[in-house]
């Protein structure tokens, strides 16, 4: 089921929850977390296109039926966003997922995602709409936003409220590169009410996923926000964090504190910065549960992928394990070979970073 925060989304939304079959066979909410913004002028309205095309430059109108087209794209944006303010401010869009969900008691899964398409829909007058079908109308409407860190509080809330047995959260990355995830500015100045709606949301949760962006990181993740809302998560099996824009500047011990997730099988790891320490402190708190590791683009610091290596080997006991692309501090990428990882951790072969299986790998290549 996918929603939103405009009126037909939440009317269609209603609908499904009301109805005595299709209420409990939703199993997954999709809450599309694109929003509109406010834009106040018509000059705004063409500097916010510009911004928003390939290469920083939308085509100026050519003729009156372009002309006409930009201008009520530019109305009909305004009242899109003031229709959606509306709902929101006055706690529509809140009160509409919470008796909807309450009301689907088989949703196991959230997903927060600025991936669907809105629907440009009934709230305007049809009639106008059919004039327009031959203008170049949707050449210049702006699409809306992606605002993760509100979709994120409102969900934290509704999930909070509603107490739903939701096992799994996933936040995804945005498929147009118009946004990369929640920031750290959703967890500086978070309010203690906030929060706690966030532990909650996460109690139940089992399997989580979150796109991450690394704005604000010296005053929005470092503040140990995150650790604190996972840690309630006390059933959690699998955790995955992905940073799509770079690499995400921010130690491991922000992110999962000193939490011990008694039935944690899986992590995920993807366009990451991680101290070798507390990463490993995190896998041997985890020793006797984890199973599964995924480590993409991640830049290890303060120590080596072969001591990790040795870390991983001494203390746990995988069933698989990749690693892709990793570096360390020198920025340098280190190679490694996928088949001497797993015969390393899961057999009796060589670290893969040793002088022993380096020099082999210099003769083999010289025979």
């Amino acid at each position: 089921m996918i929603c939103g925060p405009w009126s037909s989304s939440l009317t269609t939304l209603t609908a499904v929850s009301r109805h005595p079959v299709l209420s409990r066979s939703i199993r997954e909410v999709v809450y599309t977390c694109t929003r509109f913004q406010s834009i106040k002028t018509f000059p705004e309205y063409k500097e916010a296109l510009h911004r928003a095309y390939p290469f920083g430059r939308c085509d100026e109108p050519r003729s009156e039926e372009e002309d006409l087209g930009l201008n009520t794209a530019f109305s009909d944006y305004s009242q899109y966003y003031n229709n959606q303010a509306a709902m929101e401010s006055s706690g529509e869009v809140i009160a509409c997922l919470c008796s909807a969900l309450m009301r689907m008691p088989n949703i196991e899964r959230i997903t927060i995602s600025p991936n669907f398409e809105y629907e440009l829909d009934d709230e305007l007058d049809d009639e106008r709409n059919n004039e327009l079908d031959s203008y170049h109308y949707l050449k210049y409407f702006l699409d809306p936003n992606p605002a993760y860190n509100e979709a994120f509080l409102l969900m934290a809330r509704v999930l909070s409220l509603t107490g739903a047995n939701i096992q799994e959260l996933e936040i995804e990355s945005d498929d147009d590169d118009r946004g990369h995830g929640v920031d750290g500015a959703l967890f500086r100045g978070m309010s203690q009410l906030n929060l706690s709606h966030c532990c909650d949301a996460f109690r139940g949760l089992r399997n989580i996923k979150i796109a991450a962006n690394e704005a604000d990181i010296n005053n929005g993740w470092r503040t140990g926000n995150l650790a604190r809302i996972l840690s309630g998560a006390t059933d959690l099996e699998t955790l995955c964090i992905r940073c799509s824009n770079g690499m995400f500047h921010i130690s491991t011990r922000y992110i999962l504190g000193t939490a011990v997730w008694s039935r944690l099988t899986s992590l995920e790891f993807f366009g990451t910065i991680i101290d070798q320490g507390d990463f490993l402190n995190v896998l041997r708190r985890h020793s006797g549960t984890l199973k599964d590791i995924d480590l993409f683009c991640v830049r290890l610091t303060n120590g080596s992928w072969k001591i990790l290596l040795e870390g991983m080997k001494s203390s746990l006991s995988l069933q698989r394990i990749t690693i892709e692309d990793p570096y360390e501090d020198s920025h340098e990428e280190i190679y490694l070979h996928g088949h001497a990882v797993r015969n390393y951790l899961f057999g009796d072969g060589p670290n893969p970073l040793s002088i022993e299986y380096l020099l082999n790998l210099q003769e083999e290549s010289v025979l």
